[in-house]
């Protein structure tokens, strides 16, 4: 437990431009799918979220109760989420709200992917310490 404490604390010293996306992450990736939860996108981007979290707390572990660049390595299952979403927004039966949930979703998935893809290949480059080193 000690390990989780240590990565749910790890955020605090983020720049706040990183906690607000985070938050905007956590609304739109986590919260508006339980909301969702009947369309069957919003519960695949759940089960994402929730691999994703897992992911992250080995890479934590692993890279010793740090935040690295390695850290959003999880978030390549939301590309299973994303790929369910967009076949959510091709149905045109299903209700507009929702549909346009799936745009924001998938835009909001595709902008944190582009810095998870760069500082995934950085980190496999050698740049292994902290993400936001302490000041």
């Amino acid at each position: 437990m000690e390990s989780l404490d240590l990565m749910l604390r790890a955020g605090e010293g983020f720049p706040q431009h990183v906690i607000w996306w985070m938050n905007w992450m956590q609304l739109c990736l986590i919260l508006a799918p339980l909301l969702l939860i009947k369309f069957r996108g919003a519960q695949v981007l759940f089960a994402a979220q929730i691999a994703n979290f897992i992911t992250a707390y080995f890479v934590f572990v692993a890279d010793g109760h740090e935040v690295t660049r390695l850290f959003g390595l999880g978030h390549a299952f939301w590309i299973i989420g994303a790929w369910f979403l967009i076949k959510d927004f091709r149905n045109t039966d299903l209700n507009i709200g929702y549909r346009a949930y799936t745009v924001v979703a998938c835009i909001t998935i595709a902008i944190s992917l582009v810095f998870d893809v760069r500082d995934v290949a950085q980190w496999v480059m050698g740049e292994r310490g902290p993400l936001f080193p302490a000041a």
